[in-house]
């Protein structure tokens, strides 16, 4: 399967730019362009240096949260008396969401190099990239990567031969959502159920197995060796638009598209052009008429939302909505937004670990509600209720996924009641298979 689109003229590659490149998946071809000269680099400087050169790129976490990426490395303890623990989360299973696979798929070598320079700098010297089930290919390329770099002796005991023990374990998930949590991720690594845990202690004060733990998503730790290789300053100069939001950024675009696939783009990028230009625009005849930005569990924007939307942290806050993880989902006129919300709710009731009453309960009765007003059986106060649920639903819970079902049906009744009161008035019935 090749890449899903050319690069266009107007994106600024630093990611993407080995994607669909099969010779960039070896070893031997990743060292012809570059690879693995920053991991050298690094070992041979002191980690704080590397932490506060990434804490200077503005580097902020790309797997959803947004956290500052160096300031999360200056939570590991400095003295190390125990353990220390990198955990990569390759888990990606957010709807919409797909980038993270295909740097794992062209460019497992850059994962991990990136890992390496990142462990180094928390003082760690095992790495475990936590892969969702569902990846089989990103699988078998990761493993056939991780093979050669042992053979060479870019990972182990003395890796590139500076003394610097690194082990990286690639951990196949089971096809559970949950345990794209950081802390449900690090209890399945444990062998146990991938449930969230109460915090605090934090990872970086007990994590995976009760160790000092940082855990970071793919697309953030494939960006470190390129910060390392161009400097601070060159990586927080990538920005259109906020100081706060630095570098280039990758969005999956699917939905109703002409040219669905990844783009990488400059922080602040509006989201209009990606729409419009990169991605092809809507079909012949159909006219946009919602967009999600930054995966299933930020809240949906309405056109005109979309057409004024910079794609940086701050600029997806001053639309109303998320960057989150960077999955675009687009919606044209043809879209039953009320079908829509109804399946984005299904999937998180399904996922739900069940821990939390709030969750559990709230997702299944909210899915229950849509599918009686899909159904032509709901009522005027069904909506009232959706939000009354809702609010129950959100910052209550050990985890995010109980917010992550209430978000698209707060913001889908907000911007499109019209289509709800279609179904409770009678206009409109749909059949919704079990």
């Amino acid at each position: 399967m090749g890449y899903p689109h050319k690069p266009h003229s107007r994106e600024t590659v630093v990611l993407s730019q080995y994607f669909g490149d099969a010779e960039a998946r070896t070893l031997k071809g990743w060292k012809k362009r570059g690879g693995y000269e920053m991991s050298a680099k690094a070992f041979t400087m002191e980690p704080g240096a590397l932490v506060e050169e990434v804490k200077a790129s503005g580097l902020r976490g790309r797997g959803g949260a947004g956290f500052p990426t160096g300031l999360k490395w200056s939570f590991m303890p400095k003295q190390k008396t125990k353990p220390h623990y990198l955990c990569c989360n390759a888990d990606e299973s957010e709807p919409g969401t797909f980038k993270d696979r295909e740097i794992m798929r062209w460019t497992p070598h850059a994962l991990i190099e990136g890992c390496a320079i990142a462990a180094y700098a928390i003082q760690a010297e095992q790495v475990y990239i936590y892969i969702r089930g569902e990846f089989t290919e990103p699988l078998q390329v990761m493993q056939a990567a991780l093979d050669e770099a042992y053979a060479k002796g870019v990972l182990g005991a003395n890796a590139m031969g500076k003394g610097v023990r690194i082990d990286v374990t690639i951990h196949r998930g089971a096809g559970a959502y949950i345990c794209g949590e950081e802390t449900a991720l690090m209890n399945s690594i444990e062998g146990k159920r991938g449930n969230p845990r109460i915090r605090p202690p934090f990872p970086a004060a007990q994590g995976v197995f009760g160790m000092p733990t940082t855990i970071n998503n793919v697309e953030t730790i494939a960006a470190v060796p390129h910060i390392l290789k161009r400097g601070a300053a060159w990586y927080k100069g990538l920005s259109l638009s906020s100081e706060k939001s630095s570098g280039t950024k990758l969005f999956s675009v699917c939905g109703n598209v002409q040219k669905p696939g990844n783009y990488e783009v400059t922080m602040g990028f509006p989201l209009k052009d990606l729409v419009y230009d990169m991605a092809g625009g809507m079909r012949p005849g159909r006219t946009l008429k919602a967009c999600i930005p930054g995966g299933s569990s930020v809240p949906i924007l309405n056109r005109e939302e979309t057409e004024r939307c910079l794609l940086d942290y701050e600029g997806c806050v001053a639309a109303g909505t998320m960057l989150g993880s960077g999955g675009v989902i687009v919606f044209d006129d043809s879209a039953d937004m009320v079908y829509q919300i109804m399946r984005l709710a299904k999937f998180y009731a399904h996922e739900s670990c069940a821990q939390c009453t709030q969750c559990r309960e709230g997702t299944a009765w909210t899915v229950k509600i849509m599918e009686r007003i899909l159904a032509g059986q709901g009522s005027a106060k069904d909506l009232d209720l959706l939000l009354d649920l809702a609010d129950n639903m959100t910052g209550k819970t050990i985890c995010v996924l109980s917010d992550s079902c209430a978000v698209p049906v707060v913001s889908g009744i907000k911007k499109f009641r019209s289509e709800f009161e279609d179904y409770l008035s009678g206009k409109k019935k749909r059949v919704v298979a079990a």
